[in-house]
């Protein structure tokens, strides 16, 4: 029987391909740092060129803005029957917070059609001083409540979804306890404490980006990425229209809300 052997061709084409394998893996080290700094330094170049940043979001805009209204209801004050001690004799009805200048809190603004970048903080319900603090926050879809009180008496918390079915209803009889429970759809999630009517809080639980104005009714939505969206708003009381915004890469545009 005679020796097998490989055929010229063959061997040349294997042997020619392990030594480049071997050239590219084991070779020059100093050839192949220069040429990282080279590939490293051109993407740094790109970046500032075409407006990317390499630390976060890319040439993402921000909206501004105030919600207002123009005829400023009265502060009411309601009457507590239950747990006096706790809650004292009486409590602000704080279904409309606004301030000396028609400035409305709590009203969510949302950009319709642009996804989180930045993920908002967790949800967290709590009883403090027979009120839920906060009053109105945002969410993100799937997310995880921390439901807690910091309250020495009773507070029963009970969720409803946007059809009035409830999600959860937690009965938290001490301060200190501290139970998590799933957001797993968008909607207006509203929060009462069946202990303690006046009571109200409400989670926006949304796809979009979104958040809250302050006590002034001022708001800032940062890290939108550029693009024309719908801005809508929301209120437990009041309406309002929404409104078109063009939003630019690394630009802030103004954008104010009438309620009524």
């Amino acid at each position: 029987m005679g020796v097998f052997s490989y055929p010229r061709s063959w061997w040349g084409r294997h042997v020619g391909r392990r030594k480049l394998q071997w050239e590219i893996n084991y070779g020059d080290s100093g050839m192949k740092s220069q040429v990282l700094v080279v590939v490293f330094v051109s993407l740094a170049v790109s970046c500032l060129l075409f407006g990317v940043d390499m630390n976060g979001a890319q040439g993402s805009g921000t909206v501004t803005g105030v919600v207002k209204i123009q005829n400023i209801p009265d502060v009411v004050s309601i009457t507590v029957d239950t747990d006096q001690v706790v809650c004292g004799l009486e409590v602000e009805d704080q279904t409309t917070v606004v301030d000396s200048s028609g400035g409305v809190a709590n009203a969510v603004i949302v950009v319709t059609g642009a996804a989180w970048v930045v993920d908002p903080p967790l949800p967290s319900i709590n009883n403090r001083a027979c009120y839920f603090e906060p009053r109105v926050q945002v969410a993100k879809t799937r997310s995880v409540a921390t439901v807690t009180s910091e309250d020495e008496t009773l507070h029963t918390t009970h969720a409803y979804d946007d059809r009035a079915r409830t999600m959860f209803n937690i009965a938290l009889p001490i301060p200190g306890l501290s139970i998590e429970r799933p957001l797993r759809r968008p909607g207006v999630v509203r929060v009462e404490c069946d202990s303690h009517a006046w009571m109200r809080g409400w989670v926006y639980v949304t796809d979009d980006i979104a958040v809250v104005s302050h006590s002034d009714g001022r708001f800032e939505i940062s890290d939108i990425p550029p693009g024309t969206y719908e801005l809508t708003i929301w209120h437990e009381r009041f309406s309002g229209a929404p409104q078109t915004v063009t939003v630019e890469g690394d630009g802030v545009t103004q954008v104010d809300f009438l309620l009524e």
